[in-house]
């Protein structure tokens, strides 16, 4: 097997996160300028440096102190990475003519006109800037000021039929008859039920959407650098009552934060319609930005604790038909709701600035496994992510290289 173009994609994933050690020597310089003095992100700085040193890896310990400065200062640590971060990192141009979203802009084709016609403009934006512009830069605003964007043009039928037939195929496979029963609210039936992410990874589906240029150009624009390929995960959530808060909690049906990288996006895109009734995405919009002391700490908050800290006014209900697409700052608390008479399949896509905090598995570096590893899981996942290294970059792909 001729490994010379795998030994290429390493050393470009490698020295990918080498660049992540200009934004580091900037923290160290002048972090006290940044932040608040803060013990806990002076060892976040060397936690990056070591993790950048080693290529790429965590220690539980150190994810741990990450956690506990983003609550000690009520999220400002993340920010002010993220930001650092940005200042040091080239952005891409992506090219909108390969978005599967094209029907935001289209040329008006009567009389040979060339100008472009915009179907839904931003508010604010300037008339003669150009129109993909004022999607990308009217979304990723939404984003800063409330923590989500919902797209008014959904993806392919062809694409939402393939991926939903690919998941619940190997749902079944994995749990026979509880998948049904859960589609149908049977008691006894699991409230949820999550596909390995080891399958996930193998649907190409799942890259193709988090390749877009237009959903990568607005989370780019959010969070000032290219973003990486992380965590491909789908999710049926049925119907059936809940026993206890517990259930609910186990389930991510109570508010709560997410917290794994610097700075993240998740694409979150319905496979069946959602309605109330369905377990709309709920977030508290915001609240990435700005909340109550205590609600930066880690943990789950039910609907009378968000209505005591008087956000109840600030709760979104995100519902759709199947094929709609959000982007959303997890960072914000958010949940899935119960769904109440129909169950909800859907899956998910986080995009990040950078790999370091939640440690990785080294078994996700496909790429690298492969090169040792006859499992044709293993190889599966690797054709795509060298395919996709090519399309979008091996920062994109850098988790998996």
């Amino acid at each position: 097997m001729n490994t010379f173009p795998d030994r290429l994609l390493i050393e470009a994933r490698n020295a990918s996160i080498q660049l992540e050690q200009l934004a580091i020597d900037d923290l160290d310089k002048n972090i006290d300028g940044y932040l608040p003095p803060n013990w806990r992100t002076r060892r976040m700085i060397e936690s990056w440096r070591s993790y950048v040193a080693s290529g790429g890896r965590s220690t539980e310990a150190d994810y741990a102190n990450f956690r506990t400065a983003y609550t000690e200062t009520e999220g400002r640590s993340n920010k002010v990475f993220s930001d650092v971060l940005a200042t040091h990192t080239r952005k891409v141009q992506y090219d909108m003519s390969q978005t599967m979203f094209g029907d935001y802009v289209k040329k008006p084709s009567e009389k040979g006109e060339t100008t472009v016609t915009m179907l839904n403009g931003e508010d604010g934006e300037d008339q003669n800037s150009d129109a993909w512009a004022k999607v990308i830069n009217g979304a990723a605003r939404h984003l800063e000021l409330h923590g989500w964007w919902k797209s008014k043009v959904f993806l392919p039928d062809s694409v939402v039929k393939s991926l939903s037939s690919k998941i619940m195929n190997q749902l079944v496979k994995d749990n026979g008859d509880a998948v049904q029963a859960a589609v149908e609210g049977k008691d006894g039936a699991p409230m949820q039920i999550k596909l390995n992410s080891r399958f996930a990874t193998t649907f190409e589906e799942m890259y193709e959407i988090a390749s877009d240029p237009l959903l990568m150009s607005i989370v780019q624009a959010y969070m000032g650098v290219p973003p990486i390929f992380n965590t491909p995960v789908s999710i049926l959530n049925s119907f059936v009552k809940p026993k206890n808060a517990k259930e609910l909690s186990d389930t991510a049906q109570l508010f709560h934060h997410d917290m794994h990288r610097l700075g993240f996006v998740k694409i979150f895109v319905y496979l069946t319609d959602v309605e109330l009734t369905s377990g709309p995405h709920t977030l508290v919009r915001g609240t990435h930005r700005k909340r109550p002391p205590h609600l930066w700490a880690d943990g789950r908050h039910t609907d009378d604790s968000i209505a005591q800290a008087g956000l109840a006014d600030d709760v979104v209900r995100i519902t759709g038909k199947a094929g709609s697409v959000m982007l959303v700052d997890t960072s914000c608390l958010h949940k899935g709701a119960h769904p109440e008479s129909e169950s909800r399949l859907l899956a998910s896509i986080q995009y990040t600035n950078s790999l370091f905090g939640k440690p990785i598995a080294m078994s996700d570096r496909k790429v690298e496994a492969s090169l040792s590893s006859k499992n044709d899981n293993v190889q599966e996942v690797a054709a795509l992510v060298r395919k996709y290294a090519v399309k979008s970059g091996a920062r994109f792909m850098q988790n998996f290289i």
